[in-house]
């Protein structure tokens, strides 16, 4: 069961979350919705060394602006078969920093755009058949590489505890622009 929930746990937390960085270039506030606009694709990992859980995963994301808000949509296929999608709704609070809001969390998320990156700081609910829902912690941040790769990295926290983490390395594609929103 507690290999479960840290698997859960994980890939709740991917917003957008490989081993080797690569040189990072910076992502300006102008540009954070730029740097998430469009289709990307990427290969993750989640891992807990505490269960030894190591989980492959595919993941398609499309980023777009829409009336009120920087709409970004994920969908994963995790190496077993399952899929899962989850979507993001950011909205400026200020300069360099945004709201999130997705269904599972317990709070909008706190988003920094920093000249190194992006930072995600957020708490989601993780609901659980027959028991209380769990309130996990999380804090990604997102690097552009050298290559123009997105690499995200995210902690999963319970009660201060770290209990896993997920790697992405996400790749934009630029060959044509998506606006529909549709993953595979």
């Amino acid at each position: 069961m507690r290999r479960l929930l840290v698997l859960l746990a994980a890939w709740l937390c991917l917003a957008g979350a490989v081993a080797a960085p690569a040189p990072s270039q910076p992502v300006s506030a102008s540009s954070f919705e730029a740097t998430f606009e469009g289709l990307a694709i990427g290969r993750g990992r989640l891992r807990s060394r505490a269960i030894g859980l190591d989980r492959g995963f595919l993941v398609w994301t499309t980023g777009r602006q829409s009336k009120d808000a920087f709409v970004l949509d994920q969908f994963f296929r995790f190496d077993d078969g399952m899929t899962d999608r989850r979507t993001w709704r950011f909205r400026k609070s200020g300069p360099g920093t945004y709201v999130g809001e997705r269904q599972d969390l317990a709070a909008p998320a706190k988003v920094r755009v920093e000249a190194d990156g992006v930072r995600l700081s957020y708490d989601i609910w993780l609901r659980r058949r027959g028991k209380p829902p769990l309130k996990l912690h999380c804090e990604d941040r997102i690097t552009r590489l050298a290559s123009g790769a997105l690499l995200s990295r995210g902690t999963i926290y319970r009660l201060g505890v770290p209990l896993g983490s997920v790697e992405t390395h996400l790749i934009p594609d630029t060959r044509r622009p998506t606006t529909s929103g549709r993953q595979p």
